[in-house]
């Protein structure tokens, strides 16, 4: 029989916490230049599934500043924006795909009106970058 004690659960919070800094550091660096995305779109494309998993299991609990860090990374070069809301639509796929017959429905509706507040929040670093260019 396992046992689970309050020390194991901390390290597993550290760890996982650790991972989600590792995934996005690694979807930085990969988006934020141009090149290295059309080279590496299938590797980004699996890293951004990747944190897609991990923000399901984090989000909001572990990860309350999500919405902070996608909105505010995306500020920083127009590919990495563009990336970003590409993460944004996989999260609001997952979002109500994983809401059918999965959680209940004050659960689900909770999680849908985070998303469309998501991603009205993260319209105003793409209209900057829009905006740029014209």
């Amino acid at each position: 029989t396992l046992v689970v004690t309050p020390g194991l659960v901390n390290i597993f919070l550290h760890f996982s916490a650790g991972t989600e800094k590792y995934v996005a550091g690694l979807i930085i660096k990969t988006s934020s230049d141009p090149t290295c995305v059309e080279k590496e779109k299938v590797y980004l494309g699996k890293l951004n599934v990747i944190l897609v998993q991990i923000l399901k299991q984090e989000w909001p609990k572990h990860w309350p500043v999500f919405r902070s860090d996608i909105v505010g990374a995306s500020r920083t070069s127009e590919s990495l924006c563009q990336n970003n809301t590409v993460i944004l639509k996989l999260v609001s796929e997952e979002v109500f795909d994983f809401s059918s017959g999965h959680i209940t429905q004050v659960q689900a509706k909770r999680l849908k009106d985070r998303q469309v507040s998501l991603f009205n929040r993260s319209l105003t670093p793409s209209a900057y970058f829009v905006l740029a260019v014209r």
